[in-house]
Parts: structure tokens; sequence; C-alpha cells
């Protein structure tokens, strides 16, 4: 039997960085319409592993998301109260939409959508964007995907399933965008 050592690596607080350094673009999750809450947890973990600022709740009343909750994985008590991923929470779609435009976030759609782009070619240069994940059984809802600036999409090469866990999906998405993120940091930095 061999043994596996996973070493994290720490990139020193490069979205914080990112985001008091205007205007480098940043990255945020938005959260609506999740039926499980297993998958609200696991989405919170996957926006701090993957080095969103800020997460945009909309609705969900039933799950509490302050740091002390039993809803929020112990691990993240001490990140969300201290605010290196702030929580922010909002009645309604409308205000989130609003909140968004006023700070010139991109919306962006993860969905399997017609003027969805490939997550590998999805950037958006000079600008912040919140990702959008879909519902575990009907996707985004209309009204929210008229919202949208944008769409992306996980290319999938094999016949096995349509869609993936809605955390195995942000998973892909903002991994992938983090490191535009970081590659997009690099070269602004260099020059």
């Amino acid at each position: 039997n061999e043994t596996i050592t996973i070493q994290a690596i720490h990139y020193p607080s490069i979205m914080s960085t990112m985001a008091a350094t205007s205007p480098r673009p940043c990255m945020y999750l938005v959260i609506t319409n999740i039926s499980k809450r297993n998958n609200i947890r696991s989405l919170l973990q996957t926006a701090a592993a993957f080095g969103c600022i800020e997460i945009f709740v909309v609705g969900q009343r039933t799950f509490d998301f302050g740091g002390e909750s039993e809803d929020v994985p112990k691990s993240l008590t001490k990140h969300i109260q201290e605010a290196p991923m702030p929580i922010t929470r909002f009645d309604k779609w409308d205000e989130c939409v609003t909140h968004l435009k006023e700070r010139n976030i991109a919306l962006c759609g993860v969905e399997i959508h017609e003027d969805a782009q490939n997550i590998d070619d999805f950037w958006l240069p000079n600008q912040s964007v919140a990702f959008l994940m879909g519902n575990e059984g009907q996707g985004i809802h209309e009204k929210h995907m008229a919202s949208c600036d944008a769409f992306c999409k996980i290319s999938q090469y094999g016949g096995g399933t349509a869609s993936l866990n809605v955390n195995v999906a942000a998973s892909v998405v903002l991994h992938r965008y983090h490191l535009k993120l970081l590659e997009a940091c690099c070269a602004t930095t260099a020059e």
C-alpha cells in the first residue's frame, strides 16, 4: 500500500489582494433556489477553497448562514465571521441583481444553454464575475436566467449524464476561473 500525501499550496491571500487593489477582477458565488442543505454547505466550502471573496444569498430562509450556526461547516466559521468571505443576504432576486449591477459585477449562469461558453474559454477581462449555480433538479430558473450577463458550461465527453451535482459543477467552474484570475493577476504584476 502506498500513501499519497497532497499538500495544499497557499497563495498569500491573492484573492483579497485582488479585491483590495482595484480594478482587478474578483470572483463571487450566488446561492439561490438550492434545495439540499448538504449542497449549500458544500458550496460554502467550495467558494472558500477557490477564492470567492463574497457569497450572495437570495432567499434560502431555512438555512442559517450565521457564523456560529450548525448549518455552516465549522471549518468556515472563522472565515465568515472575520470577513475574508462575507455572506450578503437578499430577500428578493431583484435586490441581488441591483447590488451586482451597482458594483459592476457580471452575473454568469452556469447552465447548459445555447449561449454558454465552455468554462475553459470563458473570460471577462477587467470585470468581476458572480457565478450562479442552478437548482439540483430544474437548473437555473427562467427569471434568474433573464438577469444573467453571460453563461458558461462544463463540457462533458461521456454520455452518462446531462448534468453534474451542483457542488461538483461549482468546484470545476470556480477552480478554472480562479486559475484564470491568477494568470491575469500575475501578468499584470509582471508588467
